[in-house]
Parts: structure tokens; C-alpha cells; sequence
């Protein structure tokens, strides 16, 4: 008869081979002790500093939506808000496909929404979810002010109705929950101060402001329809910010995005509107003295991002290929060949 303990083992040794393909598809919290990567890099960044030596410049990729991979001059990397589609039902699918998994030292998250938090999606020593306060770690100081997600956006799209009509809750303050809340993050590295919006509201308080102080460069979430922010309130906060220049963000991207999926839009028309730059690639690199040239300028990235998206067919040799003689496969187990 089998022991209340071996039982037990039993159960648990059942339980986790149950749960490690769920872990290893989305799940929070379990990821962890799956990875094979180790904290080596965080340990040579609190050695020397960082890992590499000074390259005098901040490298910015673009991974669609919110999702950027912020580099300091000394190696330091800071992801902000992987993407996925949602796990838990809540709203319908968004991406054609997985974002790649990325390794970085630092995951900042700003809100708990699935095209935000994806943390499975990055190999990081460190998760900084919804963060309010400082941190500091080699050449790259981080700055997180707690504020609250847009809930009634103004744009084409009714979002505080739409939100109510898939989930019942209603978006905006005083009664909303964590995921109506959102941190806005200051990243300050290689003499520049770089704006990480997240899905803020338009209006936050003159308190959120002057934490937010002066900033080099703003990433904000503006698309045509006004998903996030609409395009006239895109414009307020980016002359509200100052920034040097400004990176729109949570726009349709095509190779990435569904096509037409809840009405997301490029950011082309609202682009077009201000000076600006069409970057052709998802890699940005900058400098403060490049940066001091630029004032209220769009750099857009369009549909260009940080990997591949477009699927490569093997080559065609103009030869139609022979048929395959009948499968035989089940003969190795005839019995008078054993």
C-alpha cells in the first residue's frame, strides 16, 4: 500500500510534469527555472560597470507595439513591454505571431495588459513590473511614475464602451483595476533622458509632469484611429514633453498585427503632419549631440522592426518534384522479419 508521503511525491511529480508545458506557453511566474541562461551579465555590469566599453551611444530597437529594446553605451540592455495575444480570454487576437524571445538584462513593464507584459517572451535577469520609483544598474538609471491607463481615448474607436462590452469593468477611476493602472518610465543613460509613455492617459496630473521633467526623447503610443492617444492629444502630450524628438508607437504594423484587428491603424497620417524622418530600419542608434539637432521631429519607424517578419519559400527550380514511391514504413514491424 503506498505511503501518504510517497502519494504525495507522487502527486507532485504528476502536478509539475502537468504544468511545465503550460508554464513554457505563456504562464507567469513558473517561466523562470526553466531558462537556461544565468545572471553572469548582471554580475560583470555591477564588476565594470557594464559589458562592453564605452560606445558614446544609446542603441533604440523597435519590436512592435510598445515593445523597445533600449542599449547603453556601456552594454547595459533595457527591454520595455513584450507582447503577445491574450491568455486569458479577455480580448480576441491581435498579432499574426509570437514576438521573438529577446535577452535583456533588464524587463520594465508598465501595465498589466497581454500587449505589455509578456515577460515570458524575454530572457532577463531582472523584471521591473509596474514599477513607481528608482533604480539604478551600470551606466542606466530608470525612473517609474505611477499613474493610470487611458480609459476614454477620444480617437475613432469608443474605447471606454468597448472595454465595458468585452469585459464588464469600466476603464476609468476611481473603482478601476490593475490593469487600468500604468507606469510611465524616465530612462536616463548615455546623457540622454528617454520617455517610455506605456498606454498613460492623456491628461495625468502637473505631478506626473514634473517627475516626467525635461526628456530628449518621447515614445508614445499614437496611431491614425487614436487607439491609445488620438491624434490631437498625441500632439499636447508631445509638446507637453519637449522631447527632441519623438518615436510613435502601438500602430499597425503589417508582417506583425491582424489585419484590421480591433481598427488599429498606422501612424502615416499623423506623421505626415509633423517634420519627421521614415526610418528603413527597426534600429535606431543615438547620440545627445545628434539628438540637440532635432526639436518636436518624428522618427518613425513604420513597418519596419528589430527582426524578420516576412516568410522566405524555398527556392523554385522551375522542376515539378518526382512522386514519392507508396509509404512502407509499417513493414519494419511484419512479424516474419523480427
Amino acid at each position: 500500500m503506498m505511503t501518504f508521503r510517497a502519494c504525495r511525491a507522487a502527486l507532485c511529480a504528476f502536478g509539475l510534469a502537468f504544468a511545465q508545458p503550460l508554464f513554457a506557453h505563456g504562464m507567469h511566474g513558473g517561466t523562470a527555472q526553466l531558462e537556461k541562461y544565468n545572471n553572469d551579465r548582471s554580475i560583470a555590469i555591477q564588476v565594470y560597470g557594464g559589458t562592453q566599453k564605452d560606445s558614446g551611444k544609446v542603441k533604440l530597437s523597435y519590436y512592435g507595439n510598445m515593445a523597445v529594446l533600449i542599449e547603453s553605451p556601456k552594454g547595459v540592455k533595457v527591454f520595455v513591454d513584450p507582447w503577445r495575444n491574450d491568455i486569458v480570454g479577455m480580448y480576441p487576437p491581435w498579432y499574426m505571431r509570437d514576438m521573438p524571445i529577446v535577452r535583456t538584462d533588464i524587463a520594465l513593464v508598465t501595465h498589466a495588459h497581454f500587449d505589455h507584459d509578456a515577460i515570458e517572451r524575454v530572457q532577463a535577469d531582472q523584471v521591473l513590473d509596474r514599477m513607481a520609483g528608482e533604480f539604478s544598474f551600470g551606466d542606466v538609471k530608470i525612473t517609474g511614475i505611477a499613474d493610470k491607463h487611458v480609459c476614454e481615448t477620444q480617437g475613432d474607436i469608443p474605447y471606454r464602451k468597448l472595454v465595458k462590452f468585452f469585459i464588464d469593468q469600466d476603464p476609468c477611476p476611481p473603482n478601476e483595476g490593475l490593469q487600468w493602472d500604468n507606469s510611465l518610465y524616465v530612462i536616463e543613460t548615455g546623457g540622454l533622458r528617454i520617455l517610455h509613455w506605456g498606454d498613460n492617459r492623456q491628461n495625468p496630473p502637473e505631478r506626473v509632469w514634473q517627475k516626467i521633467g525635461h526628456v530628449d526623447v518621447a515614445i508614445l503610443a499614437v496611431s491614425d484611429e487614436g487607439h491609445i492617444l488620438s491624434q490631437k492629444w498625441a500632439d499636447v502630450v508631445m509638446e507637453k514633453s519637449g522631447a527632441h524628438i519623438v518615436i510613435p508607437s502601438h500602430y499597425y504594423i503589417k508582417g506583425v498585427h491582424i489585419p484590421g484587428a480591433l481598427g488599429l491603424e498606422s501612424a502615416d497620417k499623423w506623421v505626415a503632419k509633423h517634420e519627421n524622418t521614415r526610418l528603413t530600419s527597426g534600429v535606431l542608434e543615438l547620440t545627445p549631440a545628434m539628438v540637440a539637432k532635432y526639436q518636436q521631429h518624428v522618427m518613425y519607424f513604420g513597418d519596419n522592426v528589430a527582426f524578420e517578419t516576412t516568410v522566405k519559400l524555398p527556392a523554385d527550380d522551375g522542376k515539378l518534384p518526382e512522386v514519392p514511391p507508396p509509404e512502407t514504413g509499417f513493414e519494419r514491424f511484419n512479424p516474419d522479419r523480427q
